[in-house]
């Protein structure tokens, strides 16, 4: 009895010190990354924040209403190499070339000084490029004009002069007739398609990824969609893109028929009568639709590496993992590599394997942690809209990068702290942080994860060999023989199996096979407003809000604004500062509802607040916003004007300061209000 008393003090101990190695480990294998990219600064530059903050107070006034409001996406010398320009598509245009697509003079001059200030004053229609006539004076506007003119040698010959559009020819069924032949004539059809519908993915002359228009939504013309402004466009081209301009090839009035063609493509917009939603999310092409819902969707936040300023890596590894994701105490995981590669990313899964992942968390060999991998938010896409974001993730590019297995914590002690101080079901951590750099592994890279392994095999090891003691090796006494003692010792192992059982759900929740995955969404969505359809005016309206309440769920909307609207989830980052969500509940003066809905379209697209505040792509995730297509962007506006009002005021965003946090901390809590990396 004593020799086997003192084996089991020694298996235990054994099986114990193993579990405080693997919380060691948890806390050192990752500290710090592979490797930390850091791009040249003509590609993507960095900047102070707030934008200008670092400016003297003797700079020009056009400088400094560059450098505080344009450089984010155009950089700090106009190049086109702002920090945010990586998810942008297109991409911002770079002064320095001296090519402007939308202006009013020939191709290869440069545009007009009031070519230039009808772009900063109005902005560009369904982009990036905001409208700042609200925001900055006449005089602010012409300042920075001029002083993006400087960054050319494109503007220093002879002032331009605008051409003169010629009287419109009357749309009658014999212009469009003969504008459809041009159309067709002149290759027209090649980009935009037989029947103008477009989206087709194209290079533009600098290599960047462009999207053919398309021609039956002028709501998405960028330049305008007045029959002067489409003119414009077949006459000097859109540089640096692929549309040529066709003064050479077509008479003024063969281009006047081809407006008049153009705009008989109109159809009916979803908030008109009869109009329906029709755009890039509904695309018949799975792989079409793809691309868009993955590029103004979550992915590439989490799955795209990036540099100690928050820029991503997303020319040559986007979506290729790699990201530190740190969860106390449930673990450190990293992001998985989500291109084709067959090796270390999805080049092996298929299609319903990824749709599965991204909608019930159910992956090969693992469960994934809702916290880590919000699943629970993605199971709101339709099904084919998963499928869709499947197809597109498997036709990228392979990017070999492997990613190593979670660091967790030893059971012990996230069993412990789940218990002690978060609550169930999922014992949600108190804040996720996120720092700059890949841990993901080259092919000559040892495994940063083999220890972790070695010491879980070997816990299981003496798991089994204690289980074996308790059930074979009995004490050899008058009572310890026959039936009696193998019953006792059954019921001793049932007992210890269940003990077991309970402490390993602890141990994995969220990440658990216990819960139905529809069950443990439903818990999440059903968090998420749901108006009330019937008050709505017409059917197009409550197709809009439908649409704009399951964007606003899946594009991540809801997991920073709550489900109301209501915000304040905190985030801290030496290089931003620290910020809370906001409130965009219908609220007047706590929310948005007072705010027009160009002014939240451009908060949502553009990154700029109703003060003109610029808001950090890290935090508010304007720069993959943008990339939403118009009509689901009004979707998501009209689902916001039926959130209820909740009156709940936030602190303003705080400058960065010393106790902001080294890594990027994201709080799960909505009610932390002091800046800085406090709370838990």
């Amino acid at each position: 009895m004593l020799t086997r008393r003192r084996v089991l003090f020694v298996f235990f101990s054994l099986l114990i010190l193993l579990d405080i190695a693997r919380s060691i480990f948890a806390r050192v294998g990752y500290e710090e990354p592979n490797s930390i990219w850091n791009p040249d600064p003509s590609q993507y530059a960095e900047l102070t924040w707030p934008p200008g903050a670092d400016l003297p107070p003797n700079t020009p006034v056009g400088q400094r209403v560059f450098a505080q409001h344009c450089a984010v996406c155009h950089g700090p010398d106009g190049r086109g190499n702002g920090p945010a320009a990586p998810s942008l598509r297109p991409h911002p245009r770079d002064f320095t070339a001296g090519d402007f697509k939308y202006k009013s003079t020939l191709a290869g001059e440069p545009p007009t000084d009031e070519d230039l200030i009808r772009v900063v004053s109005d902005g560009l229609q369904a982009s990036a490029m905001p409208y700042w006539r609200d925001l900055l004076t006449e005089q602010e506007i012409r300042e920075v004009v001029s002083y993006i003119k400087k960054m050319s040698g494109a503007f220093d010959g002879a002032g331009p002069r605008p051409l003169d559009i010629p009287p419109r020819a009357y749309p009658d069924e014999a212009s469009i007739a003969r504008g459809k032949a041009s159309f067709v004539e002149a290759g027209c059809s090649e980009c935009h398609g037989p029947n103008g519908r477009g989206m087709i993915e194209k290079n533009d002359a600098n290599g960047f990824t462009v999207m053919s228009r398309d021609l039956t939504a002028p709501w998405t013309f960028r330049g305008g969609s007045s029959p002067q402004q489409i003119w414009l466009r077949l006459t000097t081209g859109i540089t640096p893109s692929l549309m040529p301009a066709f003064d050479a090839v077509l008479s003024p009035m063969q281009r006047w028929d081809v407006v008049n063609y153009v705009l008989s493509l109109r159809r009916p917009a979803p908030w008109e009568p009869g109009g329906k939603l029709d755009g890039p999310g509904q695309h018949p092409d799975l792989l079409r639709r793809g691309e868009y819902l993955t590029h103004v969707s979550m992915c590439g936040i989490c799955h795209t590496e990036i540099n100690r300023m928050g820029i991503y890596r997303g020319d040559t590894h986007y979506l290729a993992g790699g990201q530190i994701v740190k969860m106390y105490p449930h673990g450190n995981y990293v992001t998985r590599n989500l291109t084709s590669d067959p090796d270390t990313g999805l080049g092996n899964w298929t299609e319903e394997e990824v749709r599965l992942a991204l909608q019930t968390g159910r992956a090969r060999g693992r469960i994934l942690n809702q916290v880590d991998m919000p699943w629970h938010f993605l199971a709101a896409h339709r099904k084919d809209d998963a499928l869709a974001i499947a197809r597109y993730l498997k036709s990228q590019p392979p990017v070999y990068n492997r990613i190593p297995d979670p660091l967790r914590y030893g059971v012990l002690e996230t069993v412990a702290v789940k218990l002690t101080t978060l609550h169930p079901p999922g014992f949600r951590p108190n804040s996720i942080a996120f720092r700059e750099g890949t841990f993901g592994e080259a092919p000559h890279q040892a495994a940063r994860d083999f220890p972790q392994k070695v010491m879980v095999y070997a816990q299981w090891f003496v798991a089994v060999a204690i289980g074996g003691i308790l059930l074979l090796w009995r004490p050899v006494a008058p009572r310890s023989t026959g039936w009696r003692a193998w019953m006792w010792s059954g019921l001793k192992l049932v007992g210890g199996l269940l003990v077991i059982g309970i402490v390993w759900v602890v141990y994995e929740l969220p990440a658990s096979i216990v819960l139905p995955p529809q069950k443990a969404a439903d818990v999440f969505l059903n968090q998420v407003y749901r108006p009330d359809l019937t008050a709505l005016p017409n059917p197009e309206q409550v197709a809009m809000v439908e649409r704009g309440r399951q964007l606003f769920t899946v594009v991540s909307c809801a997991m920073c604004h709550r489900g109301n609207g209501r915000g304040g989830v905190k985030i801290s980052w030496r290089p931003f500062g620290t910020i809370w969500s906001r409130n965009i509940s219908s609220h007047k003066t706590a929310g948005i509802g007072a705010w027009s809905d160009r002014e939240i379209a451009r908060a949502i697209r553009s990154g700029v607040s109703r003060d003109g505040g610029a808001l950090d792509w890290q935090g508010m995730i304007w720069d993959h916003a943008s990339n939403l297509d118009e009509e689901d962007l009004r979707s998501i506006i009209a689902f916001l004007r039926t959130l209820p009002p909740v009156e709940r005021k936030l602190p303003r965003p705080t400058p960065p300061a010393a106790d902001d946090c080294e890594l990027a901390v994201f709080w799960l809590a909505d009610d932390i209000l002091t800046p800085g990396c406090t709370g838990g």
